[in-house]
């Protein structure tokens, strides 16, 4: 008998302080949206990598109850039923008002690469050093951190989804990102990086 409750005290310990890490890892905020690359819907799993009890449709807003690690993130997937999605399809952004920007954006290009890139630069304006983790546009491409802030520009490094980088500036388009294994400065597009 004193095994059993020694054994159920421990469970209740276990489980208490795990909730007590994944509610540190959880920002204030903890809205966010499902943006798939391909548009399609967004797994709902009963583990991490485990079987599909569920699906998410791009642009609908979940409340994440814990991450786990960089890769997946709890979420509650019916009244007291958690689930579990890749943390690579969650944005804090509505996909509706990110379209919004991306196509403001294209308007305001003139076309002329050094007027565009003397118009970025123009827009810098420093911050407080906040990490960052590479958003690329597809699971299995990369971000590419540039020399200038436009495509255009020579590719000094390229980082995998979820790698962390450091913003130093935020321009009107691109961030001014180092990268903390090597020091490296340069520029991605604000797209391709998610907090």
């Amino acid at each position: 008998m004193m095994k059993k409750i020694l054994a159920l005290t421990l469970a209740v310990v276990i489980a208490l302080a795990c909730t007590a890490v994944f509610a540190e890892e959880v920002a204030e905020d903890n809205t966010y949206w499902v943006y798939t690359d391909n548009g399609k819907e967004l797994n709902i799993r009963n583990a991490p990598g485990g079987d599909i009890i569920g699906k998410l449709n791009v642009g609908e807003k979940v409340t994440v109850l814990a991450f786990l690690n960089e890769n997946w993130a709890v979420i509650n997937y019916k009244e007291n039923e958690l689930g579990y999605v890749n943390t690579r399809f969650l944005i804090k952004i509505d996909p509706e008002e990110l379209k919004k920007a991306i196509e403001e954006e294209q308007e305001e290009i003139t076309g002329d690469p050094m007027t565009d890139i003397d118009a970025e630069f123009a827009s810098a304006v420093d911050v407080e050093d906040y990490k960052i983790t590479a958003r690329p546009a597809r699971v299995t491409s990369v971000v590419s951190m540039r020399w200038i802030p436009s495509e255009t520009g020579r590719i000094i490094a390229q980082y995998k989804a979820t790698e962390e980088l450091i913003v130093l500036k935020e321009l009107d388009h691109y961030l001014q990102v180092q990268d903390p294994d090597t020091g490296d400065v340069g520029y991605i597009h604000k797209k391709f990086g998610a907090r």
